[in-house]
């Protein structure tokens, strides 16, 4: 720590810097800064010994190059923040998106399930046309197993159903891309569709093909 004596016309950033270079015996350019390394700049605020005098102000006197490099490093961290930052809200957003997508395809499943339902609600059984069949099969029937669907897996990539749990689960042991599109990493696509597997039960109790 270095103690340095001035008078008050030398209460100034510049003086100070020399009044400090004198007691080093060195005249490298440096720079003061505060506590937090905030360079001190001359100002009317920081003229006068009322400033440099407060007990609490601790001054620093970094060599000019040390404290170009110190900026750098903490103008790189404040980037880098940033990025991170930046980076998590576009993660924050892709999760948002893949949400809506996935809502979009359920609500194909879902008006299915209501249209079955209304049809239901007309007769203990009701007998269904060709198409109607086939649109069912396409909806609610297990591409690996070809069976209706246990435990429902939804997935994102395709907006759609594409198997039972235990053979979605299969699947994944030998292969990553999805059933149905053959998108990359299948297991971040996916997704339980809780509550559907006793209604698809519901629905077969009553279903029959013309």
């Amino acid at each position: 720590m270095v103690v340095v004596r001035f008078m008050e016309c030398e209460a100034t950033v510049h003086g100070i810097i020399g009044k400090v270079q004198d007691a080093l015996g060195s005249y490298d350019p440096v720079i003061l800064t505060d506590a937090q390394g905030n360079e001190i700049l001359d100002s009317e605020g920081t003229k006068g010994s009322i400033y440099w005098k407060q007990n609490a102000r601790k001054v620093f006197a970094i060599a000019e190059h040390d404290f170009t490099e110190f900026q750098g490093s903490k103008r790189k961290r404040s980037s880098s923040r940033r990025d991170d930052e930046t980076s998590s809200l576009q993660d924050v957003y892709d999760k948002i998106e893949e949400v809506v997508l996935a809502s979009q395809g359920l609500q194909q499943v879902i008006s299915t399930i209501k249209e079955l339902s209304e049809l239901s609600s007309q007769t203990p059984a009701k007998t269904l046309t060709e198409v109607q069949t086939e649109k069912i099969k396409a909806a609610f029937t297990c591409i690996v197993c070809k069976g209706p669907i246990d435990q429902p897996v939804f997935a994102t990539c395709c907006r759609s159903l594409i198997g039972c749990k235990l053979c979605v689960d299969q699947w994944m042991a030998t292969s990553s891309q999805c059933l149905k599109c053959r998108e990359e990493a299948l297991s971040n696509h996916i997704f339980l569709a809780a509550g559907l597997s006793e209604a698809l039960l519901a629905l077969g109790d009553i279903i029959r093909v013309e």
